[in-house]
């Protein structure tokens, strides 16, 4: 890593990180503020109707049915995973390709430093942003809990009649509201482990970028073939879902281990397994929750390793 090297990137950074920054704050806000607007009761109603569709939701209606588990959604909503995805395809496929094609390489190689150091300089850079970037959407959330106030309606009192099963509500009561700040419902640490997870997913996309980065020389065609994987896994996710005869395209797809929801609901019950454990495996899943992430993590590292051999390795085109 080289000290001026960084300092250069991070000036360059410096223009697309405040504004996805702010975007990611203000809408995990806003977002957990709409989670107030809609009655707790109305919303079970109306998603009781969409069983059919249950599968195709990263969780259970029966988690949606939290307040927990509706904040928690923030990190599968596409305003999140596109800023993270803006970020990390900006800023892996400026490594290499990005400097050659803007004929800026070989003056930079012409200074006292060696490959591997500007490719790690670029990482620091794109790491750090990313982590910040994550942390900013968890900040919103906090601060969305702190400040949300809910209504809550409680149901008018009833009486069941016996042999039929029927409530018959009571003509002297009526229903009443229940006014209650969100932190009394929904703790912000609760979310470590999703955080975590958005950063896990967005790391691999960066090593991802910059391998082939590494192996290009024209960076809008670096971003294409990055997009071209994404979509590619994504659609393999979809179909997966949809299909039981399927379901081994979603095994083979790096969205299977973007699973912030779920590791939400462990949080919600860490008594019967934790977020970060590693011994027992997930409801519904192969392995420990802490593998998941971690397998995106390991992949991101794999990338970044063989994005430095071969970019040490690969003659570089002379400047057009």
């Amino acid at each position: 890593m080289d000290r001026v090297l960084i300092n250069s990137y991070l000036k360059q950074a410096t223009f697309l990180f405040w504004p996805l920054a702010a975007a990611l704050f203000a809408f995990a806000w806003v977002r957990v503020w709409v989670v107030s607007l809609l009655d707790m009761g109305q919303f079970q109603t109306i998603l009781e109707q969409f069983r059919d569709f249950e599968k195709f939701a990263p969780v259970s209606f029966d988690t949606l049915f939290t307040y927990q588990g509706r904040v928690g959604m923030t990190y599968d909503e596409p305003m999140v995973i596109l800023c993270t995805v803006i970020w990390c395809l900006s800023r892996g496929s400026d490594v290499v390709s990005g400097e050659l094609g803007r004929g800026t390489m070989e003056m930079v190689l012409s200074q006292p430093i060696s490959r591997a150091q500007l490719l790690w300089s670029h990482a620091v850079v794109a790491v750090g942003g990313l982590a910040a970037l994550c942390l900013m959407v968890w900040a919103g959330i906090g601060v969305g809990i702190t400040t949300t106030t809910i209504e809550e309606t409680i149901p008018a009192p009833s009486v069941q009649i016996p042999i039929f099963g029927w409530q018959m509500p009571l003509p002297m009561g009526e229903p009443q509201t229940e006014a209650f700040a969100l932190s009394e419902r929904v703790d912000a640490s609760m979310f470590a482990s999703a955080t975590f997870n958005l950063f896990a997913f967005g790391f691999f996309l960066l090593g991802l970028s910059t391998l082939l980065s590494s192996l290009d020389r024209y960076r809008w065609r670096t971003i294409g073939l990055v997009m071209a994987i994404y979509v590619l896994q994504l659609v393999m996710f979809g179909l997966g879902k949809a299909a039981e005869s399927l379901s081994w395209l979603k095994s083979m797809s790096f969205f299977n281990c973007y699973r912030p929801q779920q590791l939400t609901e462990l949080a919600m019950k860490p008594a019967q397994l934790s977020p970060w454990s590693l011994r027992a495996a997930m409801p519904d899943s192969m392995f420990p929750p802490l593998v998941y992430p971690g397998l995106l993590i390991v992949m991101g590292i794999v990338c970044y390793l063989a994005a430095v051999y071969l970019f040490q390795r690969r003659d570089l085109p002379a400047p057009l």
